[in-house]
This record gives C-alpha cells, structure tokens and sequence, in this order.
C-alpha cells in the first residue's frame, strides 16, 4: 500500500494523521487497535475539546464563500450547512415554515435537546449576533451560557452549544441586514 497518499482519520476528533500514526496529533487519541485486547466500551471522562489547532484546520479546510456562514457539527469533518441569509434560526423543523431555519433534526437533534426555535443568529453590520430563544436546554457561546434574548456577537471560529450539541462557525464576512 502506498502510504504517501494513505491518511489515518482519528475516530474522535475526524482528522487526518500521517499513514504511520500511532497517536493523533490533534487531540492524542491511540489510532491503532491491539487486536490482542478485548473490545468494550470505555468510559470517557474528559468530553472532547476543541483545541486550537483543530480550530485553525476546520477553519482554514472549509471558508465558506462571502457573505455566508457555515456550521459544522464538533466532530463532523465536512460542513452541515451553509446559510447566505442575513438572519436565520437555529431549530428543528416539525411543521412547514416560511422562516429560514437551519434543521437539526437529523443531525440527532432532538436527542441532543435542540428546541424547535433554539437559537437565531442574525447579521449587524460586519458582523453576526446570537441569540437565544428561550430555548429548554440552553445555549453557550464558547462554554458562557447566553441570557435568553440577548444578542452576543459570534465569532468566526465560536463553538455554539444548543443543549449538548456543539457546532463551530465559519465566515469571511456576514452580509449586511437592511433594515
């Protein structure tokens, strides 16, 4: 097998490490399986983190175009959205809806406790703001958990979490909301 073009994907962060790998370099997880050791479930005491390194590489792998906003879920390696409107919601989709809505519903999101109307992010100038929606399981902003109705500016690179699903944003620049 060649293992110049060969590419080890870590099973819990998702990306790549050199053919050779033993360790992931991101986020140190054993890429090699001892056939001889029984296989079961572990507990995992520290939830995965988002280093900055990893951050850099989603972000620097998938810049969305202009005037648009990508989502991707933490440990997903492609993006589960790209939204170009100047305002949308973050939710579930349980009935037809005029309003723009990116849907997590398959993405295990009414497991994860995602509320139909989450979280709504919105364009302000050259920026964009989040808001909670009075949802029943939270949303964070980089591990703060948001008052319900304020507006916080979110960052290109943030990590969003709608109850205990996370996603990270990505943009280049929001388009502007006319009023």
């Amino acid at each position: 097998m060649n293992t110049q073009t060969f590419r080890k994907f870590c099973p819990v962060c998702k990306l790549d490490n050199d053919a050779n790998a033993t360790i992931c370099q991101y986020c140190r997880t054993p890429l090699i399986h001892n056939a001889s050791e029984n296989i079961t479930t572990r507990r995992v005491n520290d939830p995965f983190e988002l280093t900055d390194e990893i951050r850099a590489q989603v972000l620097k792998a998938y810049v969305p175009p202009a005037r648009s906003l990508s989502l991707f879920l933490l440990n997903v390696g492609e993006p589960i959205a790209l939204c170009t409107e100047a305002e949308f919601v973050l939710g579930r989709i349980v009935e037809p809806t005029s309003e723009p809505i990116v849907d997590l519903t398959e993405f295990d999101g009414f497991a994860m406790g995602v509320s139909r109307r989450h979280a709504l992010i919105r364009a302000a100038g050259d920026k964009y703001m989040l808001t909670d929606l009075n949802s029943a399981n939270g949303t964070w902003l980089n591990g703060h958990r948001l008052a319900p109705t304020r507006s916080y500016v979110l960052s290109s690179g943030a990590v969003i979490q709608l109850g205990r699903m996370k996603l990270i944003v990505s943009y280049a620049d929001p388009p502007q909301k006319t009023e």
